[in-house]
């Protein structure tokens, strides 16, 4: 039984730690400047492949922009990318972005050629409750395993 509970504990954590690493990550580029941008290069890359050899979908983007009067030029949908074997998908973002359009992207003022065009979620905290539960689950098998000797 304390064998279980510390493997709950253990994979459990291992989880929180993810989400809250993400979260924290996500909550960093609130401080990212908003920026305007041109797109120049939005496409549709469908040479990944996905578990199933099913074809894979990517947006692909080119941006210019200027941040503290040095000009930049950005590549990045999200910090990690986004694709899907769903070609909507991908083809609706890309609608969002047409070529030679005026956007908004965020720049890391702390890096400046570090730029997205769309910032990430903040959605991992409010799942970090469940693997939670396994590091409480795993605890409470450790703890009523060692009142029992």
């Amino acid at each position: 039984m304390v064998v279980m509970g510390l493997f709950l504990i253990a994979v459990g954590s291992l989880f929180v730690w993810y989400l809250w690493a993400f979260f924290q990550k996500s909550s960093r580029m609130n401080d990212w400047v908003e920026t305007p941008c041109v797109i120049e290069k939005s496409e549709i890359d469908s040479s990944g492949l996905n578990q199933h050899y099913g074809t894979m979908y990517a947006l692909v983007t080119e941006y210019r922009y200027q941040f503290d009067g040095t000009e930049y030029t950005g590549t990045k949908y999200k910090r990690i990318q986004p694709a899907s074997s769903h070609e909507d998908k991908i083809e609706s973002k890309r609608k969002d972005y047409p070529v030679g359009s005026e956007a908004v992207c965020y720049v890391n003022p702390e890096e400046p050629s570090t730029a997205v065009l769309k910032k990430d979620s903040k959605a991992s905290i409010y799942s970090i409750w469940f693997p939670g539960l396994f590091v409480l689950g795993g605890l409470g098998m450790v703890v009523s395993a060692l009142r029992k000797r």
